[in-house]
């Protein structure tokens, strides 16, 4: 089993990794998209002879590593920057050896280290970004086995997202080539790529809605639902006898009593729970692959804003509900229990929970109905997770009985239980992604596998439609150039149609074809 190459579409800025490479030119002139990452950072005035200069980050931060790609004019072809990108990955990995697991965001199983698209802005190859982006997947293809490490391919868009998509599609080939770019372990249950296959069909259709846990953020650095109250117990002072014996207790009652030990020295434990995961940075590759499916549904019962901060790529709008129903093209996000924007409405005691049906019953309505009409896919639940079993609750309340054959939700678990499996028969169809019981030590490779199958699912889902009419990646439409040359006629004869004519939604279609329709 060998590194992999996860795509995403997202900011490089954000994405919690061991190391980035931030591209610039002989000059080292870094623009002010990587202000982000760079704050605080000095770059030196030149690269030398160098390809590539380290920067060296703080504990719980990525390695920075700058690459000189800068390329005159816009018909760069990627062999120029393959040295770059090579030499990058090289030396990375040698450094990171030297970093111990305690000062890296999270303890992934590999390294993990996170690329841009290379030279398709202002480093020279802007003109022909569908051969830049070719080269550079096939690259990155073979250096994740080479250097058995694992590398995230940011795409800023929904159009090189789909087009580093399609070229990824070319390599594979068929379907059956599939087991062998996603290497998933020997320990991985068997039907991971039929599952994967299942849930990408719902996502083109456009019915899958994503019900997202505490589990997902835990790659990113936060602690769970239970660290996080056993390090709220330290902070009221609790004794390690009565943090123990705490520790017994459900979730919300533990809530309740750090509520009251927290008063009584002068904290609000909303308040301090909302200061321990407000943490501007980096959002898990979870994250990433979550929301960079077609879904435009999902609903959340974290309080923390990164999947907010991953769907919010490159203008894209999303409406957090209830806090701002604002209009963002059908795309938004539900968080049930409260945000840390808000930490006063925070969902956490006993007394918060019973409160919910009579203060937020339209929001449990329009949950309702989703679990009704779509398919839904939990991600981050542990099956004895409360919050689990209230979304479940509310699924069998609306449905009235069992799901008829098709229109159960599914559950991705990291590691197998029978028992569970028959618990939640007639409701979910339960995918564990090791086919074993619970193991503390497969724990972080078991959340691998999960990442393994969430961008397979985002493979399979993803289409050429962003990008098919943008000329500079016609080189990933080449099968289909007679339709494109049609249709790109179209765009000019469409171009400043009036809003109430046919002409004008014909625009809008070319627009969601890739079309300049300005």
């Amino acid at each position: 089993m060998s590194g992999h190459l996860f795509i995403i579409n997202g900011d490089l800025n954000q994405v919690a990794c061991d190391a980035v490479l931030i591209p610039t030119d002989g000059t080292v002139h870094i623009t002010d998209s990587w202000n982000l990452i760079m704050r605080g950072k000095r770059a030196p005035r030149s690269f030398g002879r160098k390809l590539v200069v380290h920067i060296r980050s703080e504990s719980g931060h990525p390695q920075i590593w700058l690459g000189n790609v800068g390329q005159a004019g816009s018909q760069s072809d990627f062999e120029l920057f393959k040295p770059t990108v090579r030499e990058f990955v090289k030396q990375a990995v040698e450094q990171l050896r030297t970093v111990d697991d305690g000062d890296r965001i999270y303890p992934w199983p590999r390294r993990r280290l996170g690329v841009n698209i290379v030279g398709s802005g202002d480093g020279g190859g802007s003109d022909k970004k569908g051969e830049l982006i070719e080269g550079l997947v096939e690259t990155l293809n073979g250096l994740v086995v080479e250097y058995d490490v694992d590398i995230v391919l940011v795409a800023f868009g929904e159009k090189p997202y789909a087009a580093t998509q399609r070229a990824r599609r070319r390599l594979v080939g068929d379907d059956t080539r599939i087991a062998y770019y996603w290497d998933f372990d020997d320990l991985a249950s068997k039907n991971l790529v039929a599952q994967a296959q299942r849930l990408a069909k719902a996502a083109i259709d456009n019915q899958l809605v994503l019900f997202i846990g505490a589990g997902v953020s835990a790659g990113a650095g936060l602690p769970t639902w239970s660290k996080l109250l056993s390090d709220l117990a330290v902070t009221a002072s609790m004794n390690s006898d009565v943090s123990k014996a705490l520790s017994k207790k459900d979730l919300r009652d533990q809530a309740t009593v750090l509520e009251r030990r927290l008063l009584l020295a002068g904290l609000k434990l909303r308040e301090v729970v909302a200061a321990q995961l407000d943490r501007p940075g980096r959002y898990a590759l979870q994250h990433g692959l979550l929301a960079s499916l077609s879904s435009k549904e999902a609903v959340t019962t974290n309080f923390d804003n990164m999947f907010e901060s991953a769907a919010r790529i490159c203008g894209r709008g999303l409406a957090v509900l209830p806090a701002s129903p604002s209009e963002t093209d059908g795309r938004w996000l539900l968080k049930l229990h409260g945000s840390v924007c808000e930490p006063e409405k925070i969902v956490l005691s006993r007394s918060d929970f019973l409160e919910m049906p009579r203060q937020y019953g339209a929001l449990m309505g329009l949950v309702q109905g989703l679990l009704l009409m779509r398919h839904m896919m939990f991600v981050g639940y542990s099956l004895q997770d409360e919050d689990f079993h209230e979304v479940v609750h509310e699924v069998r309340a609306a449905r009235g009985g069992p799901a008829a054959d098709g229109g159960r939700g599914t559950v991705l678990t990291l590691f197998h239980d029978q028992l569970e499996q028959e618990l939640w028969a007639d409701d979910l169809e339960v995918v564990p992604m090791l086919a074993i019981p619970y193991r503390e030590d497969l724990l972080a490779e078991a959340a691998r596998q999960l990442e393994l199958f969430l961008d397979l699912v985002g493979y399979l889902s993803t289409t050429s439609a962003p990008f098919f009419l943008d000329s500079t990646y016609s080189s990933l439409s080449q099968e289909e150039c007679e339709l494109r040359g049609l249709l790109t006629n179209l765009v000019d004869l469409t171009r400043r149609s009036p809003v109430d004519s046919v002409g004008y939604i014909v625009s809008k279609f070319l627009s969601d074809l890739g079309s300049d329709t300005a």
